[in-house]
């Protein structure tokens, strides 16, 4: 299974970046479109393009005071031109249903994938409903599942659990967006998922990282009363992360 560090440059500082690409040398990572072609590029740079997974920012988009039709038009422009110019082979399509419609995620996926050439990662959601699901396993070999950090509800694990197999046992890569269990990750047939909790349990929580050989293990550093470097901080948790991506990297799925 493919574990993608998600957003490996944002609120961190260069020498600690560099660091943690020297030390933890990852296999995968992620990056939005919505920091800008730069951290993207980066990213690309240094996993190739198999390895690279290009999200859209959808959901900074939905996040904003604004996201019209046209705002999201000229964005999906830029987000077009970006994945021709540099052959990004892997990118999610522009999922801004909730705040505008499916019908226009449809035209704008018809739109990338007929001017790029390459089919995109449609991303799934519980308004779409079951049989919507199966006619994307149906017309893709790669697929996603959103919402599973804000909007699947502990009862519904066991929908999205089948959902996963149902995929799985039909050849359909399935990538869970930030699902990042890791004590029951193995459970699972998710072909690929992505986190950023490694950097965000730092900055937000001086909160540390351990790959203890099977898992992450937490703990917070803050209890003790010292002061921490939480950017340093992120940058070893995301070294542990990297350890865990070699470690699931044997457990492939589909």
């Amino acid at each position: 299974m493919r574990v993608y560090l998600a957003t490996p440059f944002a609120g961190m500082r260069d020498n600690d970046v560099e660091m943690m690409m020297r030390v933890g040398k990852p296999l995968y990572l992620l990056n939005t479109f919505f920091e800008g072609e730069n951290p993207c590029k980066r990213a690309l740079s240094i996993v190739g393009a198999d390895n690279f997974l290009l999200d859209s920012g959808a959901f900074s988009f939905m996040s904003g005071a604004q996201c019209s039709e046209k705002i999201v038009e000229e964005y999906a422009e830029r987000y077009i031109d970006f994945i021709k110019r540099n052959h990004v082979k892997l990118y999610f399509e522009m999922d801004v249903e909730t705040v505008l419609s499916l019908p226009f995620v449809e035209k704008m996926r018809s739109k990338m994938e007929r001017e790029t050439g390459v089919p995109c990662i449609p991303v799934w959601h519980k308004n779409r409903g079951i049989e919507y699901y199966k006619r994307m396993c149906s017309d893709y070999r790669y697929i996603a599942i959103g919402g599973l950090v804000f909007h699947v509800k502990q009862s519904e694990w066991p929908l999205i659990h089948k959902m996963v197999d149902y995929a799985a046992n039909k050849g359909v890569k399935v990538h869970g967006l930030g699902f990042t269990k890791t004590r029951e990750l193995e459970k699972w047939r998710f072909y690929s998922v992505d986190s950023s909790s490694w950097k965000t349990a730092a900055i937000r929580g001086s909160n540390r990282h351990i790959f203890n050989g099977r898992y992450i293990e937490t703990r917070n550093v803050k209890k003790d009363g010292y002061k921490t470097d939480q950017r340093l901080l992120a940058a070893y948790n995301g070294i542990e992360w990297c350890k865990y991506q070699r470690y699931m990297d044997l457990r492939r799925t589909v």
